[in-house]
């Protein structure tokens, strides 16, 4: 079995981190911010307990996200119907429109590091990927 070099992983996340962060500069979005859409997106409307859980983060690190989305008018707020000391988080026609900015600048950066990668590289990230969420 090969040497698993984890200071050289990280080294590699933390490339692929900035790469990232360059790449969401012109939709004005966070990594943690991006994630957050993304996912409230594919739900619709969520409560700030239901984002938390949804995406591995504490109830306050999303009740400061959410403020933050608020503020910005990136996401806006709903009634609960269901209960009154709480309330839905949804997407505004900008945070929609920042989304898709953001997606749309991912993506060409998906493809470049397609076009970097090796078709094995790439199979190994995937599978590693994979793995990683679905770790307990």
């Amino acid at each position: 079995m090969d040497e698993f070099d984890l200071v050289e992983l990280l080294k590699a996340v933390q490339k692929l981190e900035k790469r990232v962060s360059v790449a969401l500069m012109y939709s004005g979005l966070r990594i943690s911010q991006f994630r957050f859409l993304d996912r409230l997106e594919r739900t619709g409307q969520a409560t700030v307990s239901e984002m938390s859980l949804a995406l591995g983060i504490t109830r306050a690190t999303a009740s400061v996200m959410t403020n933050e989305l608020i503020a910005a008018h990136i996401v806006a707020t709903v009634e609960n119907e269901h209960d009154r000391r709480s309330f839905h988080i949804m997407l505004t026609d900008n945070g929609r429109h920042k989304l898709t900015v953001a997606r749309s600048d991912v993506g060409v950066l998906q493809q470049k590091l397609a076009a970097e990668l090796s078709n094995e590289v790439r199979m190994a990230l995937g599978a590693f990927t994979h793995r990683s969420l679905h770790v307990d």
